[in-house]
């Protein structure tokens, strides 16, 4: 999520320095590998407290089919059971453990406390996308079927914040304190995990957790990029965590903002694959075999690091992250937004009055309510992005 305007504006992919390996390398090495995500992200739990898993765009769906893979094993459940998210705000976790663990006659019941507690689960509006809500439910599904000793535990990190009785000199204040400072918003991300993770109950006498976070802030970064000093979640947790916390990248691809890239504001995305195409080349030569595995002195962590800071002082991946997840092809990622059911009416009313507080809306202007409720109640499935460009960078190595 990435909300902090002063931490975008260092996302730029200039003078990138693409690895020496061939996509042949990369290839080799893949086809070598033979855990799946599943048994590689356990793997690590053996061995470590902590794995955060480095997400991609939010709206990215399939990735939670994954995410839910892990949460319903067995072996998270009785051995682990503890997932944070970057999102959601921290003062609500309590409110959202007692809505995904207490026991309701009917589904309806459900949805109706789900709803209440998803409308005040951010400090933007409304949350938009539509991952949270699937997360949510899911959470609540596996719970359903557990008895109360083995129910997963729930931690929103993000700042808090409650929009009771919020006024617009309010909400500026907290952009001021939290927001608009140069990794501010991830110090106390982190801290709000290192907190609850300290509170949690052992099992089997370990504490042990996930950690869900978008990749820019799960990657390890902590050093001077354009004259700032750059550190993110990842980082912080290293230093607190040291050996015992391990990030994990689900793969991804890169982009720019255009300003990064001599365009005016608001003229879109400059999107490319990591490594120039060469590592989705690879991954396409094995069919999309979906593989997890830990990048320190292999092809992959050998490779420069471009994504989303571009490569800087001789950073490679394996500075960054510790491990790497293949799962599904860019071009069959799937982006959804919509909320049926979140907004009605009465709502509506009261989205528009945030959208005026937070400065979306400008102050004394008519919004029609009617336009609210299908903005977000239409569920759509769509693209991420164009994948057209990004298709054509990779088969340009697939050809050769």
């Amino acid at each position: 999520m990435l909300k902090n305007v002063t931490f975008i504006l260092f996302l730029f992919l200039s003078n990138i320095c693409f690895s020496q390996y061939t996509v042949g390398e990369y290839h080799q090495f893949l086809s070598q590998q033979k855990d799946s995500p599943i048994d590689y992200i356990f793997k690590l739990f053996e061995s470590n407290d902590i794995v955060i898993l480095g997400e991609r765009d939010h709206r990215e769906t399939t990735q939670y089919d994954l995410i839910f893979e892990i949460l319903s094993d067995t072996r998270f459940i009785n051995e682990i059971g503890y997932v944070y998210t970057e999102v959601g705000v921290v003062n609500q976790t309590a409110w959202g453990n007692r809505v995904l663990k207490r026991e309701f006659k009917t589904d309806s019941e459900f949805d109706n406390e789900l709803v209440k507690l998803y409308r005040e689960l951010d400090y933007n509006a409304l949350w938009d996308k539509y991952n949270m809500v699937k997360y949510l439910r899911g959470i609540y599904a596996i719970n359903k079927e557990l008895d109360q000793d083995h129910k997963l535990t729930i931690g929103f990190t993000d700042c808090s914040f409650d929009w009771k009785g919020m006024t617009r000199e309010q909400y500026q204040s907290f952009e001021k304190n939290n927001l608009e400072k140069l990794n501010v918003r991830d110090s106390i991300m982190a801290l709000n995990f290192i907190n609850q993770y300290h509170s949690q109950v052992p099992k089997n006498g370990k504490k042990k957790a996930l950690y869900i976070q978008n990749r820019p802030h799960a990657e390890k970064i902590d050093r001077l990029i354009a004259s700032s000093q750059i550190k993110t979640v990842g980082a912080y947790l290293r230093d607190e965590f040291k050996e015992r916390v391990k990030t994990v990248a689900l793969n991804w691809y890169n982009y720019a903002l255009s300003e990064q890239i001599g365009l005016e504001w608001g003229k879109g995305y400059k999107l490319e694959l990591s490594n120039d195409g060469k590592w989705d080349a690879a991954f396409e030569l094995t069919k999309n075999k979906a593989v997890g595995f830990t990048i320190k002195g292999t092809p992959f962590g050998k490779t420069p690091f471009d994504y989303p800071y571009g490569e800087q002082h001789n950073v490679y991946y394996e500075d960054v992250i510790d491990g790497l997840i293949f799962y599904q092809p860019f071009y069959e990622f799937t982006c959804t937004r919509g909320l049926p059911g979140i907004v009605d009416r009465q709502f509506a009313k009261e989205l528009i009055a945030r959208q005026v507080i937070s400065g979306v809306y400008d102050e004394g202007e008519h919004y029609a309510i009617d336009d609210e409720l299908e903005d977000w109640n239409e569920y759509r499935t769509y693209d991420c992005v164009d994948y057209q460009s990004m298709i054509q960078q990779m088969n340009k190595w697939l050809e050769k």
